[in-house]
């Protein structure tokens, strides 16, 4: 290649990387998403956005998305959506949630000792008690329901399941957790993880870069990651949550991609990808949001037609729910 072509190639990529690093927020997030109408104003005086995500073929698969503004700085935004806790919202219904330590012990979920004694809680240890029978409604390996019977109690058992299948994947991500295997066949949560990103290509190549080296995800060389533990209700019995979280700066804001990859009941795992751009509304700063949830459940798989309709209405629902909180609980921090 001749000196100038050689020049003009490179002016080229330079002016091509140019425009993605500054592109406009709100067409880059009308590229990948379901959005298509987005009214910064509109979501600057607390409107949040939902919608259906794409289609899926995969039975146990469906995804929601969202998009609201939060007022503040982006740094402050990402740092505030890093450390907030919803367990002050009891209408979140989030009993429990703590981070954990880059090696996770069974001391770490000593808060399983005293739990109140709630209608969910009280659902919550029946279901485990019936692990004596031999008959489970959650979600557990054989080897974990045999080991219920040398436990002692149910908090007991459940800080020994926790920190195992925590250890676990803080020593290679979900392809090292043992396999869900009490609904008649072995649910693999690395194989849930990688249908549901098959599944939503657009927000996949999205998010390539930090889906590509998360552990999470399969990756390596993300960085350290957030690690957390929850126990929340859902449909009035407690169900406990292990969960990983891991962030990339990116040209022109952040990214973040957080996996529930564990549960002990309700659904298989549950990936949140997020995306935060710098913006400015009225003469402030702010921060554009948007959100993809995508969640793989038993049973979504025998759900058709209106039904799976209405599951995905209620999950857009309950996320809305937790995001209007969370913008409120923002606007408040300093």
């Amino acid at each position: 290649m001749s000196l100038p072509l050689r020049r003009a190639s490179i002016l080229f990529c330079w002016l091509a990387f140019a425009g993605i690093a500054t592109a406009d927020p709100v067409s880059e997030l009308k590229a990948f998403s379901s959005f298509k109408d987005v009214n910064l104003d509109k979501l600057a005086a607390g409107t949040v956005l939902s919608a259906r995500g794409p289609a899926m073929s995969f039975p146990r698969g469906l995804a929601v998305e969202s998009v609201y503004v939060v007022r503040k700085p982006l740094q402050k935004t990402v740092d505030f959506h890093q450390h907030w806790n919803p367990i002050s919202h009891p209408e979140l219904k989030v009993m429990i949630h703590s981070e954990l330590p880059g090696k996770p012990t069974a001391a770490d979920f000593q808060k399983l000792e005293s739990l109140p004694a709630n209608a969910a809680v009280k659902a919550w240890t029946a279901a485990t008690q019936k692990l004596g029978s031999g008959s489970t409604e959650l979600l557990l390996s054989d080897a974990e329901v045999q080991s219920y019977a040398k436990a002692g109690s149910p908090a007991a058992f459940w800080s020994g399941v926790l920190a195992q299948r925590a250890q676990a994947y803080a020593s290679g991500g979900p392809s090292r957790l043992p396999a869900y295997e009490t609904r008649g066949e072995a649910i693999r949560p690395a194989d849930e993880i990688s249908r549901l990103l098959k599944e939503s290509p657009k927000v996949r190549a999205q998010f390539a870069a930090l889906i590509d080296s998360a552990p999470l995800t399969g990756g390596k060389g993300a960085g350290a990651a957030t690690l957390y533990w929850e126990m929340v209700d859902v449909e009035g019995q407690a169900a406990l949550n292990l969960g990983a979280v891991y962030s990339k700066k990116t040209a022109d804001g952040w990214q973040t991609l957080e996996g529930a990859y564990y549960a002990s009941s309700g659904y298989y795992v549950l990936l949140t990808l997020s995306q935060y751009w710098p913006v400015t509304i009225g003469g402030q700063e702010c921060t554009l949001a948007w959100r993809g949830q995508m969640i793989s459940a038993e049973s979504l798989g025998t759900l058709r037609g209106v039904e799976r309709m209405g599951s995905g209405t209620a999950m857009m629902r309950e996320t809305k729910k937790a995001i209007d909180v969370l913008v409120k609980d923002a606007a408040k921090a300093p």
